[in-house]
């Protein structure tokens, strides 16, 4: 028998890479209002050459933490043991995988500023960007940084590469949170009886999650979508509270906090940084066709924008659904060899 001291905890073989963790004691989480821990822990996929690497920046989905990817998986590959298996293929990038440790008690930040969340695009901006570049040898071109994600992930993919073109160079964007009159707004009407009922109190709601009765519903993960994103796009004060953009009674929108909302939706924002997009080496957009929450409308209208303002960008739509984005990263890692040979 032999056995051996492993530097992180893995049960399974990674045969290609390092696995690592990079350890951020955030300044800008150490107040969140959540009182969620300001320690974050990024687990990453380090080359076995010297470098200089490209990296690539992984964004997690409405409640799956990108650190869930390293989970095993039961009679199925995880996204890790496909990235290394895909790069003995040449089918994915020799890079550094950074994956973006950034979950909250609603499920997640859609890797934004908000005064009922947290400054997570501050954390990863002025916090995370700059220890990887600290610590690691990592490329300085600007091309050779891509950030990356589904859903909610790509979201955050659309937001900080587009408002960040000087940091990262690309963009691959799955299914990105987008169109929320059609996404959105129907999530928020599924949870208004609720909302109501705990006296438009994102507080109360809060405490209902945590103590267990939010989850007892059975819609509950649409329902706790809704709250969610109401603390991202609705912040109230500075104490962890939000607003509904919705009439309790009538149901109407309420103009002045719906726009709000408005104002985060990538249809809305994208068209204000037109600059920054040009900017940008490269864009893949990947959506299926039979979306659960009708974001194949959002991406196309993105891809509409693009198509107007000349802006190149690879536009993919394959046959399936919201729950199929896992087995689409592997045409984000493919997308990406090609982009880096040339």
């Amino acid at each position: 028998m032999t056995s051996e001291i492993l530097k992180n905890f893995r049960a399974y073989e990674v045969k290609h890479f390092q696995v690592e963790t990079l350890k951020v004691e955030s300044a800008v989480l150490q107040n969140n209002p959540l009182k969620d821990p300001p320690t974050r822990f990024n687990p990453l996929l380090v080359p076995r050459s010297e470098g200089p690497w490209p990296v690539i920046v992984v964004l997690g989905g409405f409640t799956g933490n990108a650190p869930f990817y390293f989970n095993p998986k039961f009679n199925e590959q995880n996204s890790v043991q496909v990235i290394d298996e895909a790069f003995a293929r040449g089918e994915a990038p020799e890079a550094l995988y950074v994956f973006v440790d950034a979950l909250t008690s609603w499920g997640g930040s859609q890797f934004i500023n908000s005064a009922a969340t947290g400054n997570y695009e501050d954390y990863i901006m002025k916090e995370l960007i700059p220890s990887l570049k600290e610590h690691y040898p990592v490329s300085h071109r600007v091309g050779d940084w891509c950030v990356t994600g589904g859903s909610s992930g790509g979201y955050g993919a659309l937001h900080l590469g587009s408002k960040f073109p000087e940091v990262f160079g690309m963009i691959a964007a799955i299914a990105p949170d987008s169109f929320f009159e059609a996404s959105l707004l129907p999530e928020l009407y599924h949870a208004l009886p609720l909302w109501e009922k705990y006296k438009e109190s994102g507080l109360k709601v809060l405490e209902e999650l945590r103590n267990g009765k939010l989850t007892k519903n059975r819609n509950w993960h649409t329902l706790l979508n809704a709250f969610g994103m109401a603390a991202c796009y609705g912040a109230k004060g500075t104490h962890g509270d939000f607003q509904f953009p919705l009439d309790t009674q009538t149901g109407e929108k309420i103009p002045t906090l719906w726009e709000k909302w408005l104002e985060k939706d990538p249809l809305h924002f994208l068209p204000e940084r037109i600059v920054g997009l040009k900017k940008l080496s490269a864009i893949y957009l990947d959506v299926g066709n039979k979306d659960n929450f009708h974001l194949q409308y959002g991406t196309r209208q993105i891809s509409k924008i693009l198509n107007f303002h000349k802006i190149h960008h690879d536009y993919v739509e394959f046959d399936g659904n919201h729950f199929d984005i896992s087995e689409r990263r592997p045409e984000v890692w493919k997308w990406l060899c090609t982009q880096w040979r040339t």
